[in-house]
């Protein structure tokens, strides 16, 4: 297997001789294997990475047995049924303890000309809970039964279709991520500003209490107001000058100063200026005018 798809180095228990095989053939520019061998960690260092500059995607289909995957930190458990893409051009460790894993072995132009955003998709579960994975599974399968003296020109065309299957798979899948990010984020946009409108009154309300409150990041709370064209603190401001217009105008308070403290804001003169600029007329007007 190492000399075959990806050149590393293996690690084995003391306790046991190992065993193992590998047999396959080329499919157009692509290469397939089945593995299968006794319980062992396989490791492709950056040492033998500059060693032999080998570049090419992987993609590895699980038949039965175990495999650990780890890679641009990211860790995946693999079972029978499992398929993950790993990457050549990077370190990787692979716990593996199957008793039988296909491989196929394309090179890094073949996929990246088809979908560019391949590498995303790096060490993760390709196809999960998708129709695509049983039909990718398939073609592989296949693809180890190929005569090897079939045409080169219908062995090369499989192999197409096989990258294009797997290209497939990938748009799908994210696309899927993509809706279920989209999905998540308006959720959690819905959910900030249900705790703007019950706690905007807090004059230490700002984006960092926000964030701590829904258990996010700043970075991601930020990120689902900016795709609205607004912030987490201008949408603050804009529902404590809703609550302090309204008290005002419907005269609920008798000075401008408990309008602004009632309503969250701790600087008097800081209300004024915003109160102005949004309602064209100051707090002590519209408060003289009810």
């Amino acid at each position: 297997m190492a000399a075959q798809f990806m050149p590393a180095d293996g690690r084995f228990s003391e306790a046991e001789e190992f065993e193992g095989s590998l047999h396959g053939h080329t499919i157009g520019n692509a290469s397939i294997g089945r593995f299968s061998a006794l319980h062992h960690c396989f490791e492709r260092t950056d040492r033998r990475i500059r060693r032999d500059s080998l570049d090419d995607f992987v993609l590895l289909f699980v038949e039965s047995g175990t495999t650990l995957s780890s890679q641009q930190g990211r860790e995946v458990m693999l079972h029978a049924g499992d398929i993950t893409l790993n990457d050549s051009g990077r370190p990787f460790i692979h716990d593996l303890n199957t008793s039988s894993l296909l491989l196929l072995r394309m090179p890094r132009a073949m996929l990246l000309s088809r979908f560019a955003r391949a590498e995303s998709l790096v060490n993760v579960k390709i196809a999960e809970n998708q129709p695509m994975a049983l039909l990718l599974a398939q073609m592989m399968k296949e693809a180890i039964r190929l005569d090897p003296n079939a045409p080169s020109a219908a062995r090369a065309r499989y192999a197409s279709a096989l990258v294009d299957t797997l290209t497939a798979a990938m748009e799908i899948q994210l696309q899927h991520e993509g809706a279920t990010s989209a999905c998540r984020h308006d959720q959690l946009y819905k959910q900030a500003l249900e705790y703007i409108d019950t706690h905007f009154d807090d004059d230490e309300l700002c984006i960092d209490t926000l964030a701590n409150e829904l258990h996010v990041s700043e970075r991601t709370l930020s990120r689902v107001f900016a795709v609205r064209g607004t912030t987490a603190m201008q949408q603050i401001w804009r529902r404590r000058l809703e609550a302090s217009y309204a008290v005002l105008s419907e005269g609920k308070v008798r000075q401008v100063t408990q309008a602004a403290y009632q309503c969250g804001f701790a600087d008097l003169s800081h209300f004024c200026r915003l109160f102005k600029k949004v309602y064209g007329a100051s707090p002590s007007t519209v408060l003289k005018a009810r």
